[in-house]
């Protein structure tokens, strides 16, 4: 894209969130728009940052505000979308429609430019990018691991000992496992889920806060040293979900999954 920004990695949800900020909306106002909690919503705007390497969420919103324009004026506008559920359920029917057809004209224009641009023979794959030289990596829904781990056979002698090892480290991050924080650890055979809730802080300033310890918390359990010493114990990050618990609006719920390394 001309802006260099991938903002087709985005999710739905971090898309609403995103585009309401561009209203003007801030966390707290989004979270009651959505029905959700700012740490939920904060969690959404700190992932779809993290996927574009935008350092400020107020310049994403305006950089996605600004795709959608475009894509209005090119009459590729997505169905309308009503808010996405950030609290884990649905809170009435119009919450679960999709955009059926947004995604798939931009990826039909950026496709037809890249063929008009690249030196790639015409006999180059379909799915190879020719920017990266390779296709894209295929990014695992959350719910698939979540269901898959639960239905895999456990072999014992890895999940047992492993699942400890994972729950002393994970410990060891302020909050997890204490004060009424739960802590989940469940492992099958090829797949781990790491999962828990983290009560919020009753301040507002404290939720939004970057540097409160509720919000290193969250951003502990994404970035290293976490990831690199489960890596340790032969685990592959594969995916994560950050999300509100319904009827609990002062929780944030995380999820996060990782593969037994080949």
């Amino acid at each position: 894209m001309g802006n260099g920004v991938d903002l087709s990695r985005l999710n739905e949800a971090e898309r609403q969130v995103l585009l309401l900020l561009a209203e003007g909306h801030t966390a707290k106002s989004v979270a009651n728009e959505l029905g959700s909690t700012a740490a939920a919503v904060n969690e959404r705007l700190r992932e779809a940052r993290r996927k574009t390497g935008v350092g400020s969420s107020r310049e994403l919103a305006r950089l996605l505000k600004s795709q959608e324009n475009r894509h209005d004026e090119l009459g590729m506008a997505s169905n309308p979308v009503s808010a996405p559920n950030l609290s884990g359920h649905g809170a009435s029917t119009r919450r679960h429609q999709e955009v059926r057809f947004g995604m798939v004209g931009l990826f039909i224009i950026v496709m037809g430019a890249s063929a008009l641009i690249s030196d790639v023979p015409p006999s180059a794959p379909k799915d190879i990018d020719p920017l990266i030289g390779e296709a894209l990596p295929k990014f695992v829904d959350p719910s698939d691991l979540h269901t898959k781990v639960r239905s895999e056979k456990r072999d014992t002698e890895w999940a047992t000992p492993l699942e400890a090892a994972i729950r002393t480290r994970v410990s060891k991050i302020p909050l997890l496992g204490t004060n009424g924080n739960e802590l989940r650890v469940l492992c099958g055979s090829t797949l781990c889920e790491i999962s828990g809730s983290v009560l919020a802080p009753a301040s507002a300033a404290e939720r939004e806060d970057q540097n409160s310890q509720f919000n290193r918390t969250i951003k502990d359990l994404q970035v290293p040293p976490l990831p690199d010493d489960l890596g340790k114990l032969g685990l592959k990050h594969e995916s994560g979900l950050f999300t509100g618990a319904k009827g609990k609006p002062d929780r944030s719920v995380f999820l996060l999954y990782y593969s037994r390394a080949k």
